[in-house]
């Protein structure tokens, strides 16, 4: 495998000079629709007591698909700031299979659970390509971005006498460093990967990772595709969050 990744990288190199049409472009606005597979957990006690949810088995939250909007400037040939902000919500409807203790409150086995995740992840970054082979033909470098992730979960039960409600609010923020690697064989394809993230220790972590494929027709358009993951856990013994969302992405950019 990483024989044939060689060979690849130096075809790449070794190809004419495309000059990316990218290197004459300052801003560009993209407009992103993720496909998402969603995995999440959490525990929330009061005086020692909670219940580990599995917020899909458990509370039957749905997978979903949402937009996500990203501005990003080109100060120069080899770096971009880019802002990105994604607003994600989930809910579920299901008459529970367990009783669940969640920040203090009880909802018993067979009590029907109303669940609403709501997830707004604010990033922002500069990558920097200081590796530039063939003007753009192979571009790799760091990612340093700030990431803050507010997570607002409730849980209620609507027909229990009297009726039960909690909710719990979440945020963390951390700075994040990772890689970024562009490759473009021609001048109207980007293939593009990048991964960061950061540890907070027994507290937890960030990570967020994408690949794809950019096709640009005109040179104020761009098409673009590919996978992305977004893992995010915080932890306070005997609290704790995790989520997961992964999955296929699509899009349009509009460059100037």
């Amino acid at each position: 495998m990483l024989k044939r990744l060689l060979i690849i990288i130096c075809f790449l190199v070794v190809t004419p000079d495309f000059s990316f049409a990218k290197n004459d472009i300052n801003v560009e606005f993209e407009g992103r629709y993720w496909i998402t597979d969603l995995t999440a957990e959490a525990k929330v006690t009061e005086d020692g007591i909670g219940t580990e949810i599995d917020f899909q088995d458990d509370l039957g939250l749905d997978d979903k698909n949402f937009p996500e909007g990203r501005f990003t400037w080109y100060p120069g040939a080899n770096s971009r700031i880019r802002v990105s902000y994604t607003q994600i919500s989930y809910d579920g409807d299901k008459e529970i299979d367990k009783t669940i203790d969640f920040a203090g409150e009880t909802y018993s086995i067979g009590s029907r659970v109303i669940t609403d995740l709501e997830l707004k992840y604010l990033r922002l970054g500069w990558i920097w390509q200081f590796v530039n082979i063939r003007n753009g033909t192979f571009k790799f470098g760091t990612v340093l971005e700030g990431k803050v992730a507010w997570i607002d979960a409730s849980l209620d039960a609507p027909n229990e006498i009297p009726p039960v409600k909690e909710s719990e609010k979440l945020w963390g923020g951390l700075p994040t460093i990772g890689v970024a690697v562009d490759i473009n064989p021609h001048e109207v394809v980007n293939i593009f990967g990048e991964i960061s993230g950061m540890t907070a220790g027994k507290y937890g972590y960030f990570i967020d990772g994408e690949a794809g494929v950019k096709i640009i027709p005109i040179k104020n358009l761009s098409i673009i595709g590919g996978y992305r993951i977004f893992d995010i856990k915080a932890k306070d013994d005997p609290d704790f969050a995790k989520l997961r969302i992964s999955g296929f992405f699509s899009g349009v950019t509009l460059r100037f």
